[in-house]
């Protein structure tokens, strides 16, 4: 199975995502997330579903998470419903997002999937703790489960490989490091069995550190001999 791409689209208005999704078309993302921190919280999303046929994920992530969102928890977990109204086919919903069982089950009552994600802007956890993360997020009903982390060394890009390599092939999975010292494990996760990685249309419209553009990933793959 080839390896998959997800593209991270962050813009301040409906009007500009939409114009972000058209710019993506000639780059063929396999997934693409868009972010809604920065858009206006009761602005309709309907138009971003209908902008592409590619499966796109619905994240709208907290301050103390990585993220943007400065509202209320209400109208970030509103917009996440929406968006799994909306036909959205992920909506991404954080680890420590308070009833968390029940917000994945109106998601997925609604139609969408559910992404139960954990980040770590600090470190990268002990393998022990990744597996209890991981655990956690599977009793939330997640159907696929996200643990990123920070890279203090090149050797947590090993930490997260080795659990992606031991838990992949049971799990769908998305694990890897974010900051400079991540990059490997962008890069090199799908390889080991994750489900799928993030990058950027290009280098200015990077949504976390240590995020590559999808041409950029794409080529070190073909380096690789990975198609």
């Amino acid at each position: 199975m080839s390896p998959k791409i997800c593209v991270s689209v962050m813009e301040r208005t409906v009007e500009n995502t939409v114009k972000a999704l058209r710019r993506l078309e000639a780059h063929n993302p396999d997934l693409i997330e868009i972010r809604f921190d920065l858009i206006e919280p009761y602005s309709s999303i309907s138009e971003i579903r209908e902008a592409t046929d590619r499966r796109i994920i619905a994240t709208n992530r907290l301050k103390n998470q990585g993220g943007f969102f400065q509202g209320s928890e209400r109208e970030r977990l509103w917009t996440l419903r929406q968006a799994a109204l909306e036909s959205f086919d992920y909506v991404d919903i954080e680890l420590k997002t308070k009833d968390l069982n029940t917000m994945v089950r109106q998601v997925k009552r609604h139609g969408s999937n559910a992404i139960v994600s954990y980040h770590n802007s600090s470190l990268t956890p002990s393998q022990n703790v990744l597996q209890s993360i991981l655990r956690q997020e599977k009793r939330a009903g997640a159907n696929i489960c996200k643990i990123v982390c920070t890279a203090r060394t090149r050797g947590d890009n090993l930490r997260c490989l080795t659990f992606v390599n031991a838990h992949a092939h049971r799990t769908k999975l998305v694990c890897f490091a974010m900051g400079k010292l991540g990059r490997p494990s962008r890069i090199l996760s799908p390889l080991f069995g994750a489900d799928f990685t993030f990058a950027s249309l290009d280098s200015h419209t990077a949504t976390a550190k240590g995020q590559l553009s999808i041409d950029n990933v794409r080529n070190v793959w073909g380096l690789l001999g990975v198609h």
